[in-house]
C-alpha cells in the first residue's frame, strides 16, 4: 500500500552546509567481485540455479522432512537501506522462503510449525579471486534478518571460507540480526541494513575464497518473520586517486544562480570531473549536471567551479572524481537551501512512505535532539518519540504508523534549546 503524506512548511528556510577535506587523498573502491541476484525470476527459483551458488543441507544439523529454502527471486524485493522489506517491484534477493510443498516463495518468511520444518542450510557462493589484491579487503551487503536473541535458535549468520570451502573455521563465523519497521511481531517488514566487514588479511591475495550464508530453524515450533535476505554483496579494496580535494561548497550568487566550487592540489594522472544534483539528498537520485576535464598538473592547488540554476528549494550535490583508469570517488554530499533565508537552523523535506511507515527527512545546520509528535485532527498526540539525535546535514527519521486508522493527523517536530517548531499536515489513506 503506497501513502502519500503531505507536508505545509512553517516559515522560509536558508541553509548551508560545507564539507571540507584536509591533506588526504582521494580514494576509490575497487570492486573485485560482486552479486546482485537480479535473475529475473518473481519467485521461486532456488537459489543454486543462479550464477554458481549451490545449497548445503544438513549443515550443523539435521533438516525436517519438509525444510525452509534458499531462493533467489524478487518475492523479496531488495530495497536500498534503511528502507522496508517489499514484495516484488524487479530487484531480486537471496532469501529464505517455505518449502515449495509448504507456500513456498513467499519472501523472507519462513514455516515453524514444528520438527517437519527444521531448516540446516548453507547458500555458497562460487569460488573468489582475490589474488593480485594484497590490501585491506571489505566485504559488504545489504540484509535482512531477525533472530532469537544470541543467535541460540531462529538465525542467519555470515560464514567465510580461505579454502574453496573446504573449512569454515568458527572464527569467521558472523551472527547477523537486524530490526524491522515496527515491532518485530511477524507482522511488521524487516528493515534493510547494511553489513561491512574489513576481512582478515588471509583472505587477500588468495584464489579460493568463498562466502556462505547459513540458516538454521531448530524446529521447536516458534519462530518469528521475517527470516533473511541478502542483496548487492561485494568484495573491494581501496584505490587512491591521484588528486587531493581540499574543499567543496555550494553558496547562491545573488539571482544570478548558486556558485558550486571546489579546491584540489595533487592532481595527476587524472581525467575529469563530474558534477551531480538531487533534491532529495537520497544517492540513487544524483544525476550529472555539468563535466570537467582536469587541467591541473603537479603540486600545485588548483580551483574549479560551476554556476547552477536558481532553485526554489533544498538541493544537494556531490562531486564524482575520475582517474584515467575509470576508477573513482565521490565527495561527501553538501546541500544549499534556496527558499527565503531566514535564522532557522531546520529544514522539513516530505516524501512518500510506503507499508504504513512515515519518513521524515530533515536538513540541520548543527547538532540537535529533537520530540516528534504526531497529533490527531483532534489535538489528542498519538504518537510520541522522544530524545531523536539529530545531526548536521541530512537527517532521516522513520516513524511506523501502522496502529493508526485512515486520517488526518498534524506532525510537530521540537528542537532541544531551539524555539524552532517544524509543522506539517500528514494524510493516511
Amino acid at each position: 500500500m503506497l501513502m502519500k503524506t503531505t507536508f505545509q512548511l512553517q516559515g522560509s528556510l536558508f541553509t548551508l552546509f560545507l564539507s571540507l577535506f584536509f591533506g588526504h587523498l582521494s580514494f576509490s573502491q575497487t570492486v573485485i567481485w560482486s552479486d546482485n541476484f537480479n535473475n529475473g525470476c518473481a519467485s521461486n527459483c532456488i537459489a543454486s540455479t543462479w550464477n554458481g551458488w549451490t545449497i548445503l543441507n544438513n549443515d550443523g544439523g539435521t533438516s525436517g522432512g519438509s525444510p525452509n529454502n534458499w531462493f533467489i527471486s524478487c518475492a523479496e524485493e531488495g530495497i536500498t537501506p534503511p528502507g522496508c522489506g517489499s514484495s516484488c517491484i524487479g530487484d531480486a534477493s537471496l532469501h529464505i522462503g517455505a518449502d515449495p510443498g509448504s507456500g513456498g516463495d513467499m519472501g523472507a518468511s519462513f514455516n515453524e510449525t514444528g520438527a517437519a520444518n527444521a531448516t540446516y542450510k548453507r547458500a555458497t557462493s562460487p569460488t573468489i579471486s582475490t589474488s593480485t589484491y594484497s590490501g585491506v579487503i571489505t566485504l559488504s551487503f545489504d540484509f535482512i534478518a531477525y533472530g532469537s536473541a544470541g543467535c541460540s535458535d531462529d538465525r542467519l549468520q555470515l560464514r567465510l571460507s580461505t579454502d574453496n570451502g573446504a573449512t569454515w573455521p568458527v572464527g569467521y563465523q558472523y551472527c547477523l540480526t537486524s530490526v524491522c519497521c515496527g515491532a518485530c511481531n511477524g507482522y511488521s517488514q524487516g528493515q534493510w541494513t547494511t553489513y561491512s566487514l574489513a576481512l582478515p588479511a588471509a583472505f587477500s591475495n588468495n584464489p579460493n575464497v568463498r562466502i556462505g550464508f547459513h540458516w538454521r530453524n531448530n524446529g521447536n515450533g516458534s519462530g518469528t518473520d521475517p527470516s533473511a535476505a541478502i542483496d548487492d554483496v561485494r568484495l573491494t579494496t581501496p584505490t587512491a586517486l591521484p588528486v587531493d580535494l581540499l574543499s567543496f561548497s555550494a553558496e547562491k550568487s545573488g539571482t544570478s544562480g548558486t556558485s558550486v566550487s571546489w579546491n584540489i592540489e595533487n592532481e595527476r594522472s587524472f581525467s575529469r570531473y563530474e558534477l551531480e544534483r538531487s533534491y532529495d539528498g537520497d544517492e540513487e537520485t544524483f544525476i550529472k549536471i555539468h563535466s570537467v576535464d582536469g587541467n591541473c598538473s603537479g603540486d600545485a592547488p588548483c580551483s574549479y567551479s560551476y554556476k547552477d540554476i536558481n532553485h526554489t528549494k533544498t538541493v544537494y550535490y556531490r562531486l564524482k572524481m575520475i582517474d584515467q583508469n575509470g576508477d573513482f570517488s565521490y565527495s561527501s554530499i553538501i546541500s544549499l537551501d534556496e527558499s527565503v533565508a531566514n535564522e532557522n537552523n531546520f529544514t522539513l523535506i516530505s516524501d512518500y512512505v510506503e507499508s504504513d511507515l512515515l519518513q521524515v527527512k530533515l536538513s540541520s545546520k548543527k547538532k540537535s535532539t529533537a520530540k516528534f509528535v504526531l497529533y490527531n485532527i483532534g489535538g489528542k498526540a498519538v504518537i510520541t518519540e522522544d530524545n531523536v539525535p539529530i545531526k548536521s546535514g541530512f537527517n532521516q527519521k522513520n516513524i511506523d504508523i501502522n496502529k493508526l486508522t485512515n486520517g488526518v493527523y498534524i506532525l510537530k517536530i521540537y528542537f532541544d534549546n531551539d524555539n524552532t517548531v517544524l509543522g506539517g499536515k500528514v494524510i493516511k489513506s
